[in-house]
Order: structure tokens, then C-alpha cells, then sequence
């Protein structure tokens, strides 16, 4: 499978369950009523990327480019400064306490469909918070990584997150129809990256596909969940929430026809 591919199509998975409501989506057009669209996806760092657009032969959405590309790296390196370089298939990057870090991708196990496939890119950046997000494709599954731009402190998540309004936590959502690399589930992550706060990692163990919606206020992150409420149910899809209590996150799936709490 092409690096290039591998977020679009465990995205245009999503579209053959008809869980996408593109009305709230917050990374493309307005979804007609016969499309099937991308589910929502944050884009709140400083890099360009492109743009989604209808495809009226498919009745579907699609990225104009890849998302993936060299092409936007080098606009979003240019974004980031110094700090990052790229030169040939290694990335590096200076952190503000004069520590280094280098990704060197592995091209040739890609040409080759080889499991130490592995490719690095500088996908976003997030000044404010001096983030930098780094995706990590290999033949069949990727992996995204927030690296603080002061000191190379690297976490894990599972998408490009958004913002919080008050820009104190990020959220990353995202789910994939097929494989098991983890990279399926909900973080809720501060800022600043600061591990004395409650940070909030939700890694599905049965089959639920997890839909970011948008953040309500500060603590509380709305979601759509698709999944089997019982052993031998049908998929439905409910309306979720991760809310913030007490300091601490805590997820509830929310029947349709009871309100929420």
C-alpha cells in the first residue's frame, strides 16, 4: 500500500458505514445530503495542507493532493524555523535546550513492501505551543508523535488534534476499519505537554469507530461513536462525550433517547 494513501483510505473506510455527518465538519465542504464525506477532522496548526474537495463522479470527498507530500513538509519546515531540517530521507530536529533528535526514514525497505518500512514528515506545527507533529508512515499503518520544540519531549497520539478554546488541551480522534497498530481512539492531551495534568488516552478493546465532533467549551469534547451496544446488536451510532470533572476526563456513550447528563 502507498504511504500517501494510508490516512485517505482508513478515512474513506468510515464513508461505507454512513457514520460521517460532514454538517460539522471542520476540515472541508459541506457534505450534500447523497455524498459520502470524511468525518470531521481538527486542523489547527500553522501548516498548509490540502484542501478536500467534492468529487461529483464518485459523490464523495477527496484530498486535492496528497497529505502526505515533501511538497507541504517543506512549507510547514519553513513554519517551524531552524529548528527543523530536512535532508534527504533524514529529518532532524533542535530543541531549545540544545538537544538533537533524528528520523531517518527507511525508503528502501518501502520500495521493497518490507515490514522495517518506515518514513518520517513534519505534518504540523503548533506555535503557540511550540509542538511540533510528526507522522510516521509504514507499509500498512502509521503513527503520529506531538515533539515539544523545547526539549524533544515526544507523546504519542492518533490523529492531528484541535484545540481546546482556551488552547489548553488538544484532542485527536480517529479510528481504522482494519489492523491492530494501536493507532485507533481518543487522547486528550495538555498543551503543554505538562505530565502533572490529566491527560486522557482511550484505546477501544471491541469494535467502535470514534468520530471527533467539536470541542464545547473547555471541558467538554463532543463525539460520535459507532458500535454494538450488546453481543448480537446491529452498529448504531450514538453521541458521546469526553467531559472533565473534578480534574479528571471521563468518557460517556449517550443513548439517543435519553438526554445527556
Amino acid at each position: 500500500m502507498s504511504r500517501i494513501l494510508l490516512w485517505p483510505l482508513a478515512v474513506a473506510v468510515a464513508l461505507s458505514v454512513g457514520v460521517a455527518n460532514a454538517a460539522e465538519d471542520v476540515a472541508g465542504p459541506t457534505c450534500p445530503p447523497d455524498f459520502s464525506c470524511f468525518p470531521p477532522q481538527p486542523r489547527d496548526g500553522a501548516c498548509q495542507h490540502p484542501a478536500i474537495v467534492l468529487d461529483a463522479q464518485s459523490k464523495s470527498t477527496r484530498y486535492e493532493d496528497s497529505p502526505l507530500s515533501r511538497k507541504y513538509e517543506k512549507a510547514c519546515i519553513a513554519q517551524a524555523g531552524s529548528s527543523v531540517v530536512r535532508r534527504g530521507n533524514t529529518l532532524r530536529l533542535t530543541f531549545s535546550n540544545g538537544r538533537q533528535k533524528t528520523y531517518k526514514d527507511d525508503a528502501a525497505g518501502c520500495d521493497q513492501g518490507r515490514e522495517s518500512c518506515k518514513q518520517y514528515l513534519l505534518y504540523d506545527y503548533f506555535p503557540a505551543s511550540r509542538l511540533l507533529l510528526i507522522n510516521v508512515a509504514y507499509n500498512e499503518s502509521q503513527q503520529w508523535f506531538l515533539v515539544s520544540q523545547q526539549d524533544g519531549k515526544e507523546l504519542q497520539i492518533v490523529a492531528p488534534p484541535g484545540y481546546s478554546p482556551d488552547r489548553k488541551w488538544l484532542a485527536s480522534v480517529y479510528w481504522t476499519d482494519g489492523g491492530d497498530d494501536g493507532n485507533n481512539g481518543i487522547d486528550i492531551v495538555p498543551a503543554s505537554l505538562d505530565p502533572n495534568e490529566a491527560a486522557f488516552h482511550y484505546r477501544p478493546k471491541d469494535y467502535e469507530l470514534w468520530e471527533y465532533v467539536r470541542w464545547d467549551g473547555n471541558d467538554r469534547l463532543v463525539l460520535k461513536v459507532t458500535w454494538r451496544p450488546g453481543t448480537e446488536s446491529e452498529l448504531v451510532t450514538w453521541p458521546a462525550e469526553v467531559v472533565r470533572v473534578n480534574g479528571r476526563w471521563q468518557l460517556n456513550k449517550l443513548p439517543p433517547t435519553r438526554p445527556r447528563p
